[in-house]
């Protein structure tokens, strides 16, 4: 049953993770690490909640439902080290849209393993979301070869999301909330701890300033905002929460132009909009 009084949760919860590529580009340590500390910290603030009050909602794992948040956790890992190494070297505005199509990937991955028909309608989004994404990388790589680099790691975070989001949301009506995100949280963090032994990056210092970044990062876009949108699901129709995403490539946009005077491309506007268009026809169906 939807409760309406539940509806303002996604205003926070889209203007928090508006601002996750922000301080992203805001930082000057290297991607991975600023991936790494994102979940690290904000798994470090729900420890004594996971360790007390919530302790006895991680007997309603299953081994398999386990083991597929183990997976979640290990593609949310990949989603953030693609996406966030992607600002490093394309724009905001670029690299917020593409990694937004993630639903599209979503209904892709239900349509190939649970075999769920996605009509007409789901047919021509995933088409404008190609030809949209297709007009913003096309015009990138005409500016500059690395543009696309970034735009190509981008779309890698969004088939990765995908992953994580249709995993999500198979077996998020049998674990509750708080031991799924913890979880997922503490993989995606050990997942990208890995990558950054094997870098050699780990155990290198950084600026002070940039740990304040990573606690922001991890209390605003994280514990506020994705964890709004898990908690959202259980009052409000996932159609419904999964729309409100549309607002993150705009309000991130805005920001850019404000903070670092980064004014997006024609063709960036113009695919953007065809990719939000996309994800308006995915979302507006109805369906779960």
């Amino acid at each position: 049953m939807e409760i309406k009084s539940k509806w303002p949760l996604l205003i926070p919860a889209v203007f928090a993770v508006s601002w996750a590529a922000i301080l992203i580009r805001a930082c000057d340590a290297p991607s991975t690490v600023i991936a790494f500390y994102r979940k690290f910290f904000a798994t470090l603030i729900l420890l004594p909640f996971a360790l007390t009050i919530y302790r006895q909602r991680f007997y309603e794992f299953t081994r398999l439902s386990f083991l597929m948040t183990v997976l979640a956790g290990i593609l949310l890992g990949w989603h953030f080290f693609f996406w966030v190494a992607s600002l490093g070297y394309t724009s905001i505005s670029s690299s917020v849209v593409l990694v937004t199509t993630q639903p599209v990937f979503v209904a892709v991955l239900a349509l190939i393993f649970l075999k769920e028909k996605i009509g007409f309608k789901g047919v021509f989004a995933i088409v404008l979301a190609i030809i949209g994404s297709a007009i913003i990388a096309g015009f990138d790589f005409k500016l500059e070869k690395q543009y696309l680099f970034g735009d190509i790691l981008a779309l890698a975070g969004a088939i990765m999301a995908g992953g994580y989001l249709f995993i999500g949301r198979a077996i998020r009506f049998r674990v509750s909330v708080f031991p799924y995100i913890f979880t997922v949280y503490s993989v995606a963090a050990l997942t990208l701890g890995i990558i950054l032994l094997v870098s050699g990056e780990f155990f290198q210092t950084y600026h002070s300033q940039n740990y304040l970044f990573f606690i922001l990062l991890a209390v605003g876009p994280t514990l506020l905002g994705h964890s709004l949108y898990n908690y959202s699901l259980q009052y409000i129709k996932a159609h419904k929460v999964g729309l409100s995403i549309v607002g993150e490539p705009v309000l991130a946009s805005i920001w850019a132009i404000f903070i670092f005077n980064e004014i997006p491309a024609l063709s960036t506007l113009v695919g953007g909009i065809i990719i939000i268009l996309a994800l308006v026809l995915v979302f507006s169906g109805g369906g779960q």
